[in-house]
């Protein structure tokens, strides 16, 4: 039975990750850790074998983790991460997987060097269309990559202002523990606005379906208050031939559904990933074409599949001393890294921009 456990007992984590490892057959949450007493009591009262613990280093000093989960607020997750594989478990680091570049490379090098596992929780890319695209680019079935355009729209911009309550009416999903406020809203806590909320999704995504390298960046970001951005437009030249955009909003309103999409252009083909619906049409110059749906009882957020894939992965290392699956999740993660150099860039001066 792997041991897992769970720093920052939020929203997110009740939402997602405390879900996912409870339905796991060979996996139990034995630590919890919050500063906040009342948060975390609620954990430790509904998963009566995990200890509380206020801090990460009071955890690793008393619990010997398969499993460690990085559920707190942005601005902590790299040192959280960092404690937990210099204690030898595998991470799993939350979204955005840091706030600067040379924590994210650092954590991903600290990981390969010990044979963790390593993985951020990205969970569009855990789905039949995702799979499908990434192997179509990583076999040139498109040919050359020429052209990437990404829209994702999002309602998230009441986040950034404190308003729980509208974002929750927007999605018109209520939770039954909902985000605090300073997590969105608070520069000191999440780093930034909507490129650490959300504009980090879709450049994972397409860092981890094409494997590049982003070479020059340019950004333009709309604030609603100092380094608490709501919209971003940003120009990426990527390493190889191609080059990207990406225009990412939090200003979607009910009543218009959010575009949430990938188009890859390449000189024999082209593929289109919807994120929103998990769907990929794509075709290639000899006539050929394709649809991809969700695969059976597939969601198109899958939002448990990161850490079930990490859980999964340390089991295959343990019961057959393959450590291939944990590399490959390592390997995922540096896509994370270079996605962090892409989103840092938005919250740089303008005069210090490459």
């Amino acid at each position: 039975m792997l041991r897992v456990g769970l720093v920052g007992c939020g929203w997110w984590a009740a939402h997602a990750h405390l879900p996912a490892i409870h339905a796991h057959p060979d996996a139990t949450l034995v630590a919890a850790g919050d500063p906040d007493p009342s948060r975390l009591s609620a954990v430790t009262e509904r998963f009566p074998d995990a200890r509380g613990f206020a801090t990460v280093e009071e955890m690793l000093a008393v619990s010997d983790l398969d499993v460690l989960v990085v559920a707190s607020p942005a601005a902590f997750h790299a040192h959280a991460a960092r404690a937990g594989l210099l204690s030898g478990a595998s991470v799993l680091v939350e979204k955005p997987f840091t706030l600067h570049a040379t924590e994210a490379h650092e954590l991903v090098g600290r990981a390969a060097s010990r044979g963790l596992g390593l993985s951020v929780s990205l969970p569009y890319q855990y789905t039949a269309a995702a799979r499908s695209v990434r192997d179509m680019l990583t076999t040139g079935a498109l040919g050359d990559l020429v052209g990437v355009h990404a829209v994702f729209e999002s309602y998230t911009a009441p986040l950034y202002e404190g308003d729980v309550g509208e974002y929750l009416r927007r999605v018109n999903r209520p939770h039954t523990v909902a985000p605090l406020s300073s997590t969105y809203a608070d520069v000191a806590v999440a780093g930034g606005g909507h490129g650490q909320s959300q504009t980090s999704h879709v450049v994972s995504a397409i860092m981890d379906a094409t494997g590049a390298q982003p070479e020059h960046v340019t950004g333009e970001s709309v604030f609603a208050s100092p380094g608490m951005d709501t919209a971003n437009a940003i120009s990426l030249r990527l390493s190889g031939t191609a080059v990207a955009t990406v225009f990412s909003s939090g200003g979607a309103l009910p009543g218009i559904a959010a575009q949430q999409s990938i188009t890859y252009l390449g000189t024999a083909g082209s593929a289109r990933h919807d994120l929103a619906r998990a769907t990929l049409d794509w075709a290639t110059a000899d006539g050929a074409s394709g649809h991809v749906e969700p695969g059976d009882n597939e969601s198109a957020y899958p939002n448990g599949a990161p850490i079930t894939a990490l859980l999964d992965a340390v089991l295959q290392a343990r019961s057959t001393g393959s450590e291939d699956d944990l590399r490959r999740l390592t390997a995922r993660a540096e896509s994370a890294a270079r996605a962090v150099e892409v989103i840092e860039q938005l919250y740089r001066p303008e005069s210090t921009r490459d």
